[in-house]
C-alpha cells in the first residue's frame, strides 16, 4: 500500500461484500460491518468487477 493511495472501505465480514454507510444490503444488517484500508487501485478493480456483474467476496483471517 506504499505506492498507492489508501482508501477506507466498509465490508461485511459475514458475506464478504461491500457495505454502504455501515449497512450490508445482502445481509440486511449492520452487525458484522467494519472499515478496512485497501489500496485505491483495489477499490477500482472491485468496482469494475461489480459493474460487469461479478461479485467479488472479500474474506478475512486474523493473524496473531
Amino acid at each position: 500500500m506504499h505506492s498507492s493511495d489508501r482508501y477506507k472501505l466498509q465490508v461485511c465480514h459475514k458475506c464478504g461484500l461491500i457495505a454502504h454507510n455501515k449497512w450490508c444490503k445482502s445481509c440486511n444488517s449492520t452487525n458484522d460491518v467494519s472499515t478496512i484500508d485497501i489500496p485505491y487501485a483495489s477499490k477500482l478493480l472491485i468496482q469494475e468487477l461489480i459493474s460487469m456483474n461479478v461479485l467479488p467476496r472479500l474474506s478475512f483471517k486474523t493473524i496473531l
